[in-house]
């Protein structure tokens, strides 16, 4: 392993040329492997049992609304959605996600990531999450995203046709242009109730 310093952020870094994916290439077959596997790594051993993610979920739950039905004793509003939910089903989630761990340069700005301050942390449903991961990952917004994944529930349920004749549209001849139908409609009605 070759170790040689370098100037960033005002301090010597170590310049790491050490590649475990070609040592090791029965178990990592490719370099996106190894950041994978490490990615992975560091998320559980860090992250799924963060003491500073469980005390902010912790202290940040309360008891239900008034006129709450459900058995949950706690919960809190989700930050993306505006719906209150209950702790068992809210996820802690950094505000700025996304971070990239693809090669070494990468490793502390995703370790400090996951040692997050108490500013950057927010309270979501487990399905807000799964959209606004989407959302950064396709590099468009929280409503983008809902409306294409309502889309491709559509698709997959094949109740699309319906759904478009349902407003009006013409479906098209095939999936990938009524999913662009779907999502303009979306749009179109999501604008609507915004300026109401």
């Amino acid at each position: 392993m070759l170790v040689t310093t370098r100037k960033r952020w005002g301090r010597s870094l170590p310049n790491i040329d050490y590649k475990p994916w070609e040592l090791y290439p029965e178990i990592w077959k490719t370099e996106a492997a190894w950041w994978s596997y490490l990615r992975g790594a560091l998320r559980r051993g860090l992250w799924e049992r963060s003491p500073i993610k469980l005390s902010y979920k912790n202290s940040n739950c309360l008891p239900p609304p008034e006129g709450y039905t459900g058995r949950a004793r706690s919960g809190a509003e989700c930050a993306l959605s505006g719906e209150w939910t209950a702790k068992s089903s809210l996820e802690v989630d950094h505000k700025t996600g996304n971070i990239p761990l693809l090669s070494w340069e990468d490793v502390l700005p995703f370790l400090l990531h996951l040692v997050p301050s108490k500013g950057s942390l927010q309270l979501v449903s487990k399905e807000a999450h799964k959209v606004k991961s989407y959302a950064e990952r396709m590099g468009i917004s929280y409503e983008e995203a809902v409306d294409t994944k309502k889309a491709i529930k559509m698709l997959k349920d094949k109740v699309d046709k319906e759904w478009l004749e349902d407003r009006g549209c013409v479906p098209a001849s095939n999936a990938k242009l009524r999913r662009k139908q779907i999502l303009e409609v979306l749009k179109v009605e999501r604008l609507e109730k915004g300026s109401n």
